[in-house]
């Protein structure tokens, strides 16, 4: 803070005094107190957990290992990790739990389950459960908890009492096999009767003996998914395996770019990309640096880029991945785009972001969002709320505005699976929706490996009730280029 108010910041390379205002202005807002440090982003959490349930699972005792809580439900942010194991033999599944090759110290430990400290100083906790309960356990402890006390509430009202043991019936009431919303429904239960108890092997039947379709845990916070579920009418989400393609990926191809070069090359980014099966990808490298170079010298980047890009796909025919040829293009303040008109030529479209002044008043920041998407081959609107989680607020913007322009003008918003931003955030991704927005789910990655990270963008757009049709990346080759080259 203190090089940055000394104007020693904007004298380095690559950097600027527009930089070093961004700089003071978030480490200030770090010094009020608006950054947690307590909690993981998602993608942290779930690397973490995906270890412990992969060693876990080595046991031949554990039948089943499954994340509990906000990580189940892929929130942007993680506390304490709860894992969930299945098994006939509890002592011998918690007792393989606790020699976690990574564990420092035993917390806690019990006939039901342990907690472990990591090395990292993360809190890892055990839960162990016989098959035929399993069920129950998983959904009580997945929450939210609001969702949990809505469901509650609605078992009440049929006589039943919910627990993490299964469903006990609190008067008479009449028991059926059909589909009547109003009676309970007892396939797939075993009844324990010295407690009183149904059991439940798996989430799908605990949620089907109240009259529900089984609820996917991303929409589990008690925002109309219970009423929905009622009714058989919850969306049939997008899934993972339904991305065609990732428009935003930065490449090592040094362009001088305003901001930071991505560390693989084309090659390495097209292997993977058919690793992924995808059909293909957009190469949207930050735009030269405007400070730095001429007009005439930003359209010559551009065109040498895109021969040498081109020269590589020619070259390498036996990967069937396609690619766009993109960019990724700072609006600034005044809306402008910082790319002379002639350069447009050497690109197919442009993805547009903001990447400084975000402190400024609501109108003129929507003013200058949509100023600088008005450009014909401006196709989305990258990490649309400008935010880092843990790190930046977002910007304000009038969305129901921006949400009217994108329709009107066929654009798309992006929903940006780097762990730092999940951005769009899942609220407005479900008010896009509701608005017909397109959406595109990208991971703005700096390097191959970082593509891998697009499960968390599609976590993302399922926890606002995506379906395939609302992402444009579902759509195969030849549709995507129907619209993205439709200027």
């Amino acid at each position: 803070l203190k090089a940055a108010r000394g104007g020693k910041i904007a004298t380095i390379e690559s950097f600027g005094s527009k930089s070093e205002q961004d700089i003071i202005d978030s480490l200030e807002r770090f010094k009020k107190g608006q950054v947690k440090s307590n909690r993981m982003s998602l993608p942290v959490a779930y690397n973490q957990a995906m270890e412990v349930i992969e060693y876990l699972k080595k046991h031949q005792r554990v039948i089943e290992a499954i994340p509990l809580g906000s990580l189940r439900r892929f929130v942007s942010t993680i506390g304490d990790i709860d894992v969930a194991v299945s098994t006939y033999e509890p002592e011998e599944a918690i007792s393989w739990f606790l020699k976690y090759p990574k564990k420092a110290s035993i917390v806690e430990k019990g006939p039901s389950g342990a907690t472990i400290l990591l090395d990292n100083g993360r809190q890892i906790d055990l839960r162990v459960q016989s098959p035929d309960k399993f069920g129950a356990m998983l959904q009580y402890f997945t929450g939210s908890k609001n969702h949990n006390i809505h469901l509650r509430e609605l078992a009440l009202k049929q006589g039943l009492s919910l627990s993490e043991y299964g469903i006990k019936l609190i008067k008479k009431i009449q028991i059926t096999n059909t589909k009547s919303n109003s009676k309970f429904k007892i396939q797939n239960s075993k009844f324990n009767k010295k407690l009183n108890l149904y059991q439940f092997p798996n989430e799908k039947d605990f949620y089907n003996a109240l009259g529900l379709s089984w609820i996917p845990p991303e929409l589990r916070e008690n925002t109309g998914e219970i009423e929905a579920a009622l009714q058989e009418g919850l969306p049939k989400l997008v899934e993972l395996e339904d991305i065609k393609g990732d428009f935003h990926i930065h490449s090592n191809y040094d362009l001088e770019p305003s901001h930071d070069l991505g560390r693989s090359s084309l090659e390495e980014i097209l292997r993977t990309a058919a690793i992924l099966g995808y059909e293909y990808i957009g190469i949207s490298d930050h735009n030269p640096s405007q400070s730095k170079h001429t007009s005439e010298q930003i359209a010559d980047i551009l065109k040498k880029r895109r021969q040498y890009f081109e020269q590589i796909m020619s070259s390498t025919k036996s990967v069937r991945v396609k690619l766009f040829i993109m960019l990724e293009v700072d609006i600034l303040p005044d809306g402008q785009l910082p790319i002379p008109e002639n350069a447009f030529e050497s690109l197919d479209a442009v993805i547009v972001s903001i990447h400084s002044c975000f402190q400024m008043p609501k109108k003129e920041m929507t003013d200058r969002i949509i100023f600088g998407l008005s450009h014909p081959k401006a196709k989305i609107f990258g990490h649309p709320t400008g935010r880092l989680i843990g790190k930046r607020e977002g910007y304000e913007i009038d969305w129901q505005r921006l949400f009217n322009f994108c329709k009107e003008k066929d654009k798309a918003i992006e929903i940006n699976s780097y762990p730092d931003r999940l951005d769009l955030p899942d609220i407005m991704v479900r008010e896009a929706i509701k608005n017909k927005i397109k959406l595109a789910i990208d991971t703005d990655s700096h390097e191959a490996e970082q593509m891998k990270m697009m499960t968390f963008g599609v976590s993302v757009a399922k926890r606002g009730w995506a379906e395939k049709g609302d992402i444009i990346n579902t759509m195969p080759y030849n549709k995507v280029k129907e619209w993205l080259l439709k200027y």
